[in-house]
């Protein structure tokens, strides 16, 4: 299971973003992520992809967990249900993994419980944006 945030484990350095510019100077060692609907006609998704750069996206809904699987997302953040988006996530072999937002330890073992490809703590968001 990926956990990210967790105080006691080194994990991957986030960023948000909103336009391409910002990508630009983000450092290549950070993830960079953005919400869905920000990314208006899959700008910034298809420049990450273009030029592999390591980006997240939080979305909420499946017709966009197939469409940025394709784009070559390296995470899925979900809010909701995490576990249908894995299991669609496992039914077509994504390369994409699945992170469920959590605010406490204890969803951890919840998500693991599920199978869930892993956890991003919310704080590591709110410290982004």
């Amino acid at each position: 299971m990926i956990i990210i945030g967790h105080y006691a484990l080194e994990s991957e350095a986030f960023k948000q973003i909103k336009s391409i510019e910002e990508i630009a100077n983000t450092l290549k060692s950070l993830v960079v992520w953005f919400v869905s609907s920000d990314d208006v006609g899959y700008d910034l998704s298809n420049h990450c992809m273009k030029n592999e750069v390591k980006y997240a996206v939080v979305l909420e809904n499946i017709k966009d967990l197939m469409i940025y699987s394709a784009l070559k997302s390296s995470y899925i953040i979900v809010k909701n249900s995490p576990e249908i988006y894995q299991k669609i996530a496992e039914n077509y072999l994504f390369d994409s993994k699945i992170l469920a937002i959590i605010e406490e330890e204890s969803g951890i073992e919840k998500f693991a419980k599920m199978g869930i490809d892993g956890v991003i703590f919310g704080k590591i968001l709110r410290e982004n944006i």
